[in-house]
């Protein structure tokens, strides 16, 4: 028998067809298609970083994750023992997945959802549930009903909120939807406030009244920290005891940790980010409208577009990544007002000549 044939033999068939992450990537132009923040950390930030770089001859010191759980739960307005620090929202989610489901288990998620929730569900062989997102006009909604329905039987249901990659709020944190599903979930309900900065509500407070919600955040997008890797789980006290036991305290790397305690120890700067973001969408949203092209409304940091062109080939040729999704859906970051306006100019002339 041939040593590659030998080899997929002893690996689990939910792991040999489980899917990856798939993204495409460009080294240089105009970056809008990972959600990312188009402002560099501010300054005091690296200048923290800085001063730690030449103590990475050691491990980093356990009060350090202590501080960033502490600073964690006062940003998130919760106890530090709420708190799980993880390497980005995905750190989070990995958790949670290798840790509370097993081969065979029920995962109930919105469709279209984050990417990686599937991923994980594939990598783990659990049956993964979709409840399909219906046009609401400029936004989208989730069958809530379908949505209670299906959650009976799952040991995980998992929403981001707002949704990547429509920009809609799912249950917009309201305490009578929040309570019919953890009260009805066989097993936890996950909450993904990725872009809770830019959405403004959040479920965080909830989480002493349903210990089977769970609820993730990050410092990748709103904080500007997308390379530095960090999150933060928020949950019962016994559920991060129980990831606990799973990590390390090296497991966030010296640098992104000191570069979390810095972000969350001055957060102010967050609120200019996320104004200078919020008015650059609407120039865009403004500006793609105004190309006759189909626009939702976004709670995000992005937009969601519907056409049948393809707007990614239009835009790639002038250096500019967009993602392209599916059945001719586009999301499409907000950038700074000049990368902004630079789509606009440069789809118009595109489409212009399309038409021609």
């Amino acid at each position: 028998m041939a040593p590659t044939r030998v080899v997929r033999n002893k690996i689990k068939s939910w792991l040999l067809n489980a899917n990856e992450y798939d993204f495409s990537d460009i080294k240089n132009g105009i970056r809008l298609h990972l959600n990312e923040s188009p402002f560099e950390p501010p300054q005091f930030i690296i200048e923290a970083v800085k001063s730690y770089l030449s103590k990475g001859n050691r491990y980093q010191h356990p009060e350090l994750i202590g501080r960033y759980r502490e600073l964690a739960a006062e940003y998130a307005k919760v106890e530090p023992d709420n708190i799980y620090p993880s390497l980005g929202a995905d750190g989070s989610i990995r958790a949670i997945f290798y840790n509370f489901v097993e081969p065979g288990d029920t995962v109930v998620i919105n469709y279209p959802s984050y990417s990686m929730y599937s991923v994980y569900s594939s990598v783990k062989g659990t049956k993964i549930i979709r409840i399909n997102l219906k046009e609401d006009n400029d936004w989208w909604k989730t069958d809530f009903d379908e949505l209670l329905k299906q959650a009976e039987n799952a040991e995980l249901v998992v929403i981001d909120d707002p949704n990547n990659p429509t920009g809609s709020p799912m249950l917009w944190a309201k305490r009578d939807l929040i309570s019919q599903l953890a009260e009805n979930t066989k097993g936890f309900i996950v909450v993904d406030e990725a872009y809770y900065e830019f959405a403004g509500y959040t479920v965080a407070p909830l989480i002493y009244e349903y210990p089977n919600l769970l609820v993730i955040r990050t410092l990748s997008k709103a904080f500007s920290l997308a390379s530095y890797r960090l999150g933060y789980l928020i949950a019962n006290e016994e559920i991060v005891k129980a990831l606990l036991k799973s990590s390390t305290p090296f497991d966030i790397p010296l640098p992104s940790l000191i570069a979390g305690i810095a972000a969350l120890e001055n957060p102010s700067y967050v609120k200019d980010i996320v104004n200078e973001i919020n008015k650059n969408k609407e120039i865009l949203y403004n500006g793609l409208k105004k190309l006759n092209l189909k626009v939702y409304r976004s709670m995000t940091n992005f937009l969601l577009i519907k056409d049948k062109r393809n707007l990614w080939e239009m835009l790639i040729k002038h250096d500019i990544a967009i993602r392209k999704l599916y059945d001719s859906f586009y999301r499409i970051t907000v950038g700074t007002e000049e990368q902004c306006r630079i789509v606009i100019e440069k789809l118009g002339e595109e489409l212009e000549n399309s038409n021609t």
